[in-house]
């Protein structure tokens, strides 16, 4: 199979690969929304000492990056591709105060110090379900 071929597969068939998408991003929402409880307490039960013997520091870039890459596929790919398709300037207002809460979340709500203290990530999420619901709804039924 060459790559023009791989090429318009994908292209007849990008409804059911954004669905897919969808339904990826609903299960890791649904996940988090579901353990949210959990993992607060389990964050809360991590001392400073322990903390700073993790492997992997909370203020590394490293951990930034992978906060960032985790976010763009979640979050920001899925804002890009509704405003690519629905079009609509609501929908990219709504994306791009998304985005920016996102990014913000991203970047500095890394340290466990802070996770404790915030719940963004647990709002951003309610606030996702409800936007990938409604987006597959607008596909299945509008488009």
């Amino acid at each position: 199979m060459d790559l023009i071929s791989l090429i318009e597969v994908v292209k007849s068939n990008e409804i059911l690969f954004i669905l897919l998408y969808c339904c990826i991003i609903l299960w890791i929402n649904y996940g988090y929304l579901k353990e949210h409880k959990e993992i607060k307490k389990g964050l809360g039960a991590i001392t400073e000492e322990e903390e700073k013997e993790m492997f992997w520091k909370t203020d590394s870039i490293s951990v930034l990056l992978f906060a960032v890459v985790f976010n763009f596929f979640r979050r920001w790919l899925f804002y890009l591709i509704a405003v690519l398709m629905i079009d609509n300037i609501i929908i990219t207002i709504i994306a791009v105060v998304l985005f920016i809460i996102g990014l913000y979340d991203a970047v500095f709500n890394v340290s466990i110090a802070r996770l404790r203290k915030s719940n963004l990530s647990y709002y951003l999420a309610i606030i996702d379900t409800i936007l990938v619901v409604l987006f597959v709804i607008f596909l299945l039924y509008v488009n």
